[in-house]
C-alpha cells in the first residue's frame, strides 16, 4: 500500500472502534492473519549529524559527524532546493546561519549506533525466522511506550483503555519506558525481548575474544530488570482484551555466546536467581535455552545471510521459548485488537530522523517513501568537495567501454 493511502488511513476519525481499528489494519496490513510483519518494517537508524556550512560553498548542509572520527559527509541543501518538508522555517533560518557547528536534536553516541546496528541484527533474523516458518506475528521494534493510543484524535476514547501512565509511581515511570522488541503472535500470545549489544566491538575485531564476564553480567542485570517493567506495562495493556493472556521474554543477546552466558549465570548466584525467575526456567540450562544468542543468529558481517543452518538454530530456540504452547484465550478479533492497540491509527509508530522531527513508518509504502525522501538530499564526500572546489575545475574520467 502506498504511503499517502496509509497516512489518509492513521487520521481516522476520533472515536476508538475495535471493529473500525481492525478494519484499518487488515487494509495496512492484508495478510495479518497468516504472515509476518515488521512495525517499522525496516530499521531506521540513528544519524550523527551536525549543522554547518559546506567550506567554500557557502551551501548549507547536514555534516555526517559519526562519534568514531570517521571523515564527515556533507549533505547540501541547496540555495535552489526547497528545505526539506520536516524542515520549519526557523529550522531552516538555522541551517543557513554562518555559526559553529550545531548539533542535531537528541544527540547520537556511538552506544546508540552500536545498537542501531544490533537492533537491525536481530529484527533481521527475526523476520527471516517468521517468514521461514509461515508464522502470523508483528515484530514491533523499539516500542516507546509512551507512543502508546497517544494520538491526539482519539484522546477522549483512549482514556477509558488501559494505559502505561496508569502505573506510574513517584519510584517508577513506565510511561518512560521502550521494549527492544515486542512480538504479538496469533497462536502463541506476546514475547518480549530485551536487546543488548555487548560484545560487539569484540566480534568485529580481527581476532574476535569474548567480553568480559563482568561486562556482560552488568548489561544482563540491567536486562532482566528492563524486561520485568515491560512485561508489567504490557500485561495491563491488554488485560481488558485478553485478561491472562501468555506473556514471555527473552533476552537478546547477539554478540555474546550461551556458554558465556551460562558461565556468567552460574557464577552470579543472584543474577542467576534473577534471569530463572524472570524467564520462567527452572535452572540455569533452561534459562539459556530461552534466550537468543550469537549462537542462533548470523555473522555479524554478513548478519542479512541468515543461512539454513542459522535457520534451524532459530527454530530450536523459537520452539523453547514460543512454540511450546499455544494461546487458547486469542481469537482472531482479539489479535488484530491487540495489534491495532499497539501499530493501528491511535498509536504513534515513529522512527530517527535526522533533524529531531517526528516521522511515522507503518508500512513497506510508508518505509519508501520516507527512505525516497531523505535519499533526495545532496551527498557530497570531503573528497568530492574538495575536487570541485579545486582549480582548475577540470577532470578527466576513464573507464572501460561501454560505461558512458
Amino acid at each position: 500500500m502506498g504511503g499517502h493511502q496509509s497516512r489518509h488511513l492513521t487520521k481516522a476519525g476520533p472515536g476508538y472502534s475495535s471493529s473500525n481499528c481492525r478494519q484499518i489494519v487488515t487494509l495496512l496490513y492484508p495478510d495479518a492473519l497468516t504472515h509476518t510483519y515488521c512495525v517499522p518494517p525496516i530499521q531506521f537508524n540513528r544519524v550523527p549529524y551536525v549543522r554547518d556550512i559546506v567550506p567554500g560553498t557557502g551551501h548549507a548542509a547536514l555534516v555526517l559527524n559519526p562519534p568514531s572520527g570517521a571523515a564527515p559527509v556533507h549533505i547540501v541543501l541547496t540555495p535552489s532546493q526547497q528545505p526539506p518538508a520536516a524542515f520549519s522555517p526557523s529550522q531552516y533560518s538555522l541551517l543557513t546561519q554562518e555559526s559553529q557547528p550545531q548539533a542535531v536534536p537528541g544527540h547520537v553516541q556511538e552506544s546508540d549506533l552500536r545498537d542501531d546496528f544490533a537492533q537491525n541484527h536481530v529484527m533481521v533474523n527475526l523476520q527471516e525466522l517468521g517468514n521461514s516458518r509461515h508464522e502470523a506475528m508483528f515484530i514491533l521494534s523499539q516500542l516507546s511506550f509512551g507512543n502508546y493510543l497517544n494520538q491526539h484524535a482519539y484522546a477522549a476514547a483512549a482514556a477509558q483503555l488501559p494505559r502505561p501512565s496508569d502505573l506510574d509511581t513517584q519510584q517508577t515511570k513506565y510511561s518512560d519506558g521502550e521494549a527492544d522488541f515486542v512480538l504479538i503472535h496469533r497462536q502463541h500470545g506476546i514475547l518480549i525481548g530485551e536487546l543488548k549489544s555487548v560484545g560487539m566491538s569484540q566480534a568485529f575485531a580481527q581476532n574476535p575474544q569474548p567480553p568480559a564476564d563482568a561486562d556482560v553480567a552488568k548489561r544482563v542485570t540491567k536486562a532482566v530488570k528492563q524486561l520485568d517493567k515491560s512485561e508489567t506495562v504490557v500485561r495491563h495493556l491488554v488485560s481488558d482484551v485478553a485478561p491472562g493472556m501468555t506473556v514471555r521474554k527473552t533476552l537478546l543477546l547477539p554478540y555474546q555466546s550461551s556458554a558465556q552466558l551460562k558461565r556468567v549465570l552460574d557464577n552470579n548466584p543472584k543474577l542467576k536467581k534473577a534471569a530463572c525467575r524472570s524467564l520462567g526456567a527452572a535452572n540455569t540450562v533452561e534459562a539459556v535455552q530461552l534466550c537468543c544468542c550469537s549462537d542462533q543468529l548470523s555473522q555479524p558481517a554478513s548478519y542479512w545471510h541468515v543461512t539454513p543452518s542459522v535457520l534451524s538454530q532459530l527454530s530450536t530456540w523459537w520452539q523453547h521459548r514460543m512454540a511450546c504452547t499455544v494461546d487458547t484465550l486469542l481469537t482472531d478479533d482479539k489479535y488484530l485488537d491487540i495489534v491495532a492497540r499497539f501499530v493501528g491509527p491511535a498509536t504513534t509508530v515513529s522512527v530517527p530522523c535526522y533533524n529531531g522531527v517526528r516521522v511515522e513508518v507503518r508500512t513497506a509504502g510508508q518505509a519508501v517513501a520516507e527512505l525516497g525522501r531523505r535519499l533526495a538530499l545532496l551527498i557530497l564526500t570531503l573528497q568530492q568537495l574538495d575536487l570541485l572546489n579545486r582549480d582548475p575545475q577540470l577532470v578527466f574520467l576513464t573507464g572501460p567501454p561501454g560505461t558512458g
